[in-house]
């Protein structure tokens, strides 16, 4: 038996689907994650108290949105999920009407929920600015510790590059370092690297700093691969740029 990719089921899938999603990015550990996944707190139960919150957010964000489609890929010996995907599919612009940019509502209130919600507008940025067209936007990819290094990052590209070809449009995604040497074999070109440490103005709250101790420096690499095929130096004409 192989490996399976299929799509995730909300009602039974979304507790191990997050859990994995955890382990995978605490190892190594990302820091960036925690801009979306904190452990809020540090008594004996905080992880597990903040996994659960976690968990009820994404599945909410997961069914509020009708652009989202989450897969996953099981191990046909354990039954487990070793890696998963959310996709975003947008078959319009999805920056056609302004976004308002809420607050990072799962941070206590103050400096910490200041220091991300600022972050997370240097995430968005860039892409709102470029990529003002129909896509398929890879939002989440990981693999477990266990699975890596089995070709399970390459079955899910291939399923959006193909997704993305039926639909005639572009792709993009927020790489880290570790993600751009995938992304760069199927196609998809550095367009922007983003810093996403907010610069700090006037005083800041002890809460800021240590936040900003815990997370920087925080690197992502915005990516596209154009509608049509990879991209190719000095053949492929930017959009954006045109």
């Amino acid at each position: 038996m192989s490996f399976k990719l299929e799509e995730v089921d909300p009602v039974k899938d979304f507790t191990e689907l997050i859990e994995c999603e955890w382990i995978s990015y605490e190892n190594p550990n990302q820091t960036f994650f925690r801009l979306f996944c904190p452990i809020i707190g540090d008594g004996p139960n905080a992880r597990e108290e903040s996994l659960k919150e976690s968990t009820a957010r994404q599945l909410e964000w997961h069914q509020s949105d009708p652009t989202s489609y989450w897969q996953k890929i099981v191990d046909p010996k354990s039954k487990k999920i070793a890696a998963a995907a959310l996709w975003k599919i947008c078959p319009t612009n999805p920056f056609a009407h302004e976004e308002d940019h809420s607050e990072a509502y799962w941070f206590p209130e103050g400096g910490q929920r200041d220091f991300v919600t600022q972050a997370l507008q240097r995430f968005d940025a860039p892409r709102a600015r470029m990529g003002q067209r129909p896509q398929v936007y890879l939002n989440i990819i990981y693999t477990h510790p266990d699975f890596r290094r089995m070709g399970l990052g390459d079955m899910i590209m291939d399923w959006g590059i193909n997704k993305a070809k039926d639909m005639g449009v572009e792709m993009w995604l927020d790489a880290t370092v570790y993600g751009v040497p995938l992304y760069k074999k199927h196609g998809f070109v550095v367009v922007n690297e983003n810093n996403l440490t907010p610069e700090a103005t006037g005083e800041v709250s002890e809460e800021w700093k240590k936040i900003d101790k815990e997370l920087s420096p925080m690197t992502m690499w915005q990516m596209w691969r154009p509608a049509g095929g990879p991209f190719q130096e000095g053949v492929t004409t930017k959009p954006w740029e045109a």
